[in-house]
Parts: structure tokens; sequence; C-alpha cells
């Protein structure tokens, strides 16, 4: 049974119209997985850039920590000094006990000194972890979007319809990795 040239002619008609229809998908499978992409990098650029910042704020608390933390020490050992300089003289009993005094609330303003330095350099810290951590998965999403690209690029141009199927995938896959480095889920 002879099959009409009509009825061939649309069905390979539809078949290119098929193959062309997906074609068409890879290219802007393509485009947006490379906007994909650039968002990204652009994110893991700026979460590179904020985790710099941060570290270097965090090293500028906890310099002025050990610095206030040495200006305690100092002016304990000055008052250690004075009290054995004035042992043994009843004369100086009153100034003894006022310098004590002036250490005494001098150790407590360290003190709380010192305790407000620490927790602002711990809050900056643990905001560049933070920062590092996004940036890294911004990381890992930009390479997983490139692949995205590179492979709908190669399906497009070796007419490969699986190889755009793995594509798409990627890009889903990255798409989630950016939601992740937003939300930080894991």
């Amino acid at each position: 049974m002879a099959i009409p040239v009509d009825r061939m002619t649309a069905e390979a008609a539809a078949a290119e119209a098929s193959r062309k229809s997906w074609l068409e998908h890879s290219a802007r499978t393509t485009a947006v997985l490379a906007v994909l992409a650039a968002v990204a990098s652009g994110q893991y650029a700026n979460r590179f850039s904020r985790t710099i910042l941060a570290q270097a704020e965090a090293s500028d608390q906890w310099n002025f920590y050990q610095a206030k933390s040495i200006k305690k020490h100092i002016q304990s050992g000055q008052l250690d000094m004075e009290r054995a300089l004035s042992a043994g003289r009843p004369e100086l009993a009153a100034a003894m006990a006022q310098l004590e005094a002036n250490a005494a609330a001098a150790t407590k303003k360290y003190d709380a000194e010192l305790a407000e330095i620490r927790a602002r350099a711990e809050t900056i810290d643990a905001e560049k972890i933070r920062q590092q951590k996004q940036g890294d998965r911004f990381q890992y999403a930009f390479v997983v979007l490139q692949a995205g690209v590179v492979l709908s690029t190669i399906a497009a141009s070796a007419k490969r319809r699986e190889l755009w199927v793995v594509a798409l995938l990627c890009g889903i896959a990255g798409f989630l990795m950016i939601v992740n480095s937003h939300l930080l889920w894991m």
C-alpha cells in the first residue's frame, strides 16, 4: 500500500516544524541560561567584595580589642608597681587608696569597652562568614549555569534534543542554586 505523496509531505513538514521548534527553544534556553549565569557571576563578585570588606572591618575591631586589652594590662601593671613602691610607707596609704579606686573604675570601664568591641567583632565575623557562604554558592550556580549554556549550544548545533534536556536540567539546578544562595537553606 502506497502512502500518498501529500501525506508524506505533511508528515515531513510536521517533523521539520517540530525540530525547528525545539531548536528555537534551545536558542532561547541558551540566552536565559547566559543571563542567569551573569546574575550568578555578579552576585558572586558582590559577595566576594563584601567578604573582603567585612574581613578588614573585623580585623580592625579585633585590633582595637587588643589595644584596649593592652591598655588595661598596662594600667593594672602600673598599679602593682605603685603598690610595691608604697609598701612599708604608711603615709602613702591615702594616696594608694585613691589610686586603687581610680584603677578599679578604669578596669570596669575597660571591661565594658572590651565586651562591646568583642561583640561587634564577632557580629562582623559572622556576617563575613555568611557573605562568604553566599559567594561560594553563587559561584557554584555560575558553573552549573555555564555548563547549561554550553550543553544548549552543543544541542542546537548537533541537533541533539537529549543534550538540550540536560541543559534545561542544568538551568533548573542553577536557578535553584541562585535562590538557595540568597536564602542560605543548606
